[in-house]
């Protein structure tokens, strides 16, 4: 018999690390409002890791040692901090539960699920309620950038010498201002690029580097947006459509 608690804490963040310090300060406060010195946790963590994502070294690791009867208790921040509802999740309990550990959860519905499974169906509840909200908001999220494109709004990264109006709509940049370069600038470059020039004397007094000239160069249909004014994608056609004609709106 232990004369203290062995205690572990997880966290998983999808994105960045300022996600990760805000799980690590509730679990540390709810740990020391429970008479557990933080410094104690042994901590595991995966950042920029999906929840659908069996694979992630630290969980795996964790479910080993719980196994292994290291743990009396994991501390986590959420239910889906652990997995997706699926065989993982399943293993993660029936793990705590064989090994006689507690798992505690900080910001959910329910803040204790036993070895004896009290608190496990209010857990279940809460993941599945928060997998049906994510499925929600994916489809959401679908939904606009299928109507977006279908209207002809660009997503995602713009090219250089473009730019997205107010309404969302790809457009050339005709007059650039301070760090960027305009339509026009990276036209005149590759026109040189196939007169001969080398792509570090093309980008000489541009903001854009070689290794951006020579992608757009070397990728026939993005070269051919810039020398003939032509695209396939009707988005960038219809953007290019007043260089195209030799005229020019502000819209």
């Amino acid at each position: 018999m232990r004369d203290t608690e062995n205690v572990a804490s997880y966290v998983r963040s999808s994105s960045d690390q300022q996600e990760e310090a805000h799980q690590i300060d509730d679990i540390d406060a709810w740990a020391e409002n429970h008479g557990i010195d933080p410094r104690d946790i042994d901590r595991y963590a995966d950042i920029a890791q999906s929840g659908a994502d069996p694979g992630r070294e630290q969980f795996r690791e964790l479910i080993d040692t719980i196994e292994a009867g290291e743990y009396d208790r994991v501390i986590i921040w959420e239910i889906s901090r652990l997995a997706r509802l699926g065989s993982t999740y399943q293993r993660f309990f029936e793990a705590a539960g064989d090994a006689g550990t507690i798992v505690n959860i900080t910001n959910g519905w329910t803040d204790t699920v036993k070895p004896d499974g009290t608190g496990k169906l209010i857990a279940d509840i809460s993941a599945a309620v928060a997998e049906e909200e994510r499925r929600k908001l994916i489809n959401r999220v679908e939904s606009g950038i299928r109507r977006a494109r279908k209207e002809g709004k660009w997503l995602g990264e713009v090219p250089v010498g473009f730019e997205r109006n107010n309404e969302g709509y790809l457009r050339p940049v005709i007059d650039p201002e301070g760090n960027e370069d305009g339509y026009l600038e990276l036209r005149a470059a590759l026109q040189d690029i196939e007169d001969g020039e080398s792509y570090r004397a093309a980008a000489d007094g541009l903001n854009t580097t070689r290794q951006t000239l020579s992608r757009i160069h070397q990728d026939e249909d993005r070269r051919q947006w810039y020398l003939d004014a032509e695209a396939g994608d009707d988005r960038v056609a219809e953007a290019l459509q007043d260089v195209a004609t030799g005229t020019r709106t502000d819209s």
